[in-house]
């Protein structure tokens, strides 16, 4: 892919930004986002309904894109599209993940494999691709987690993958610095989705509440984060002119607690 886009004017988010995981939760919030500060998007999603919800809120500015993100031949495929239905790459967002809660006794090898596909080589292949595309100056942005600093029950896989693209992103920004492209990521603490709210090995799914509860008790402000919360941060990553290789919390304390 040529490397000879012209550098980005003005802010990466109100450019041409590809976002992985706009269906639903953060992603979708930095979509919406995004969209406000006036963006023109390329959308990434498993289910082609949820994305078509969020292009009817701005349908000219707007490219949907169907995919499996552990499909590599079809992820491949994914900037190649975004550049030519945007005309070029400002910034990239790397929203998309996926979680089996699973007790180390019971982590399957397909489940570890699913969540390193699409939480870590994905990332890892399309931030390669984007900055490809963006030749001189942009911004790449990925979502990360606590569970990379802080163990969990149950998370294993999860946070092996996630501790993954915290080093990738700062590999990514020392290497991608000379030719004018950030790179950071947002570490949220426990957001308040859908992936958090189902349910854990061997719960009922009555004593979900319970369990959300708990959830909020680690984190010193006292409750769940909210996904507009992690947007907001991403936002600013994707802008923030002097700021690479970090990983900012966005976790109500919980690291500090």
């Amino acid at each position: 892919m040529s490397s000879e886009v012209s550098a980005v004017e003005g802010p990466p988010s109100a450019g041409r930004v590809l976002v992985t995981g706009a269906s639903r939760g953060i992603g979708r919030a930095i979509a919406q986002e995004l969209l406000l500060r006036g963006a023109t998007l390329a959308v990434v999603g498993r289910d082609a309904d949820p994305l078509l919800r969020l292009s009817a809120e701005a349908p000219a500015r707007v490219t949907i894109l169907v995919c499996d993100l552990a499909d590599r031949a079809a992820r491949s495929e994914i900037v190649p599209r975004a550049v030519e239905a945007l005309g070029g790459l400002d910034g990239f967002v790397s929203a998309a993940g996926v979680v089996h809660y699973q007790a180390v006794p019971q982590v399957e090898e397909d489940a570890l494999r699913e969540q390193l596909e699409v939480n870590l080589l994905a990332p890892t292949m399309l931030a390669q691709q984007a900055a490809e595309a963006m030749g001189a100056g942009g911004s790449i942005v990925t979502i990360t987690s606590t569970l990379a600093q802080r163990a969990a029950p149950h998370t294993l896989a999860y946070a092996i993958s996630k501790a993954g693209l915290e080093a990738c992103v700062r590999g990514l920004a020392l290497e991608l610095a000379p030719r004018g492209i950030r790179v950071n990521a947002v570490c949220p603490g426990v957001i308040d989705t859908d992936m958090i709210r189902a349910s854990r090995p061997g719960s009922d799914p009555k004593q979900t509440e319970a369990e959300l509860e708990q959830l909020r008790r680690l984190h010193p402000l006292g409750r769940l984060g909210r996904p507009m919360e992690v947007a907001e941060a991403a936002l600013y990553l994707l802008d923030a002119s002097f700021v690479t290789g970090v990983s900012l919390p966005v976790d109500g304390g919980l690291l500090a607690g």
